[in-house]
């Protein structure tokens, strides 16, 4: 099911100059080799990338059309802010971001082991013992997130990567789209009902909730892992 979200009304031209400034307006491609689309949506695109300088280290870069953002400006502000912030090992890492006369480039580390939705529909399900290993890094990223006074709210299996093919391979949490700070200059309490319909805490749904919606979010998809369905259905979003 698609992420439900509540947009803002759009913002004028003198806001999008502000988020330009955390953008370089070096040209990205004397920076960067584009290589083949892996991904893409509405918004724009995402392609392998090297740098020129390194061909051997790869990267993910996201260009988004600057003509399709305009009602998303602040949320892509708080987002790039947001991954400047975090470290940590289950979470993909921002590099840097640039800025031309049509697109906006985020640089990612590159995570080339696929979706954990992936994983669990090869599988059908985990054992329990996997579903440990997997569910103590999601916590532990969770906790990262939550220490900093930020709450994801969108965790499900396709917002997880492997970063690679091997058996051991980390995994890392991304869309960081829909996240929230919250504390002392921000409420903890959050309303904006923002989710994925079978993930989405009830509290989220009533408009008043805290950081805890990601603990049950993360709950389903521990239901998931050991059964391979989910304890909620539905046929739509309602």
């Amino acid at each position: 099911m698609e992420t439900v979200t509540q947009r803002s009304a759009s913002p004028g031209e003198k806001e999008f100059k502000h988020i330009k400034e955390k953008f370089s307006t070096f040209d990205i491609r004397k920076v960067y080799k584009f290589e083949k689309l892996i991904g893409g949506g509405h918004f724009g695109t995402v392609r392998l990338a090297h740098r020129l300088s390194d061909p051997k280290i790869k990267y993910a870069i996201k260009s988004v059309l600057r003509s399709k953002i305009k009602q998303d400006v602040k949320s892509l502000e708080e987002e790039l802010e947001i991954l400047c912030q975090v470290d940590h090992p289950n979470i993909i890492k921002f590099h840097e971001s640039y800025c031309d006369y049509r697109y906006l480039h985020i640089v990612m580390e590159l995570a080339t082991g696929g979706e954990l939705f992936e994983k669990i529909v090869e599988s059908q399900k985990f054992t329990e013992e996997k579903a440990a290993l997997i569910m103590e890094k999601m916590l532990s990223a969770i906790k990262h997130l939550h220490q900093l006074a930020i709450c994801h709210r969108d965790l499900k299996p396709e917002n997880f990567l492997f970063a690679d093919n091997s058996p051991h391979a980390e995994i890392k949490l991304i869309d960081f789209g829909l996240s929230k700070r919250f504390g002392t200059f921000n409420s903890n309490k959050l309303s904006t009902i923002v989710g994925t319909p079978y993930y989405i805490a009830p509290e989220v749904l009533k408009g008043s909730y805290d950081k805890s919606c990601d603990i049950w979010s993360l709950g389903i998809i521990l239901y998931i892992f050991l059964c391979g369905y989910p304890p909620f259905e539905g046929d739509n979003s309602k």
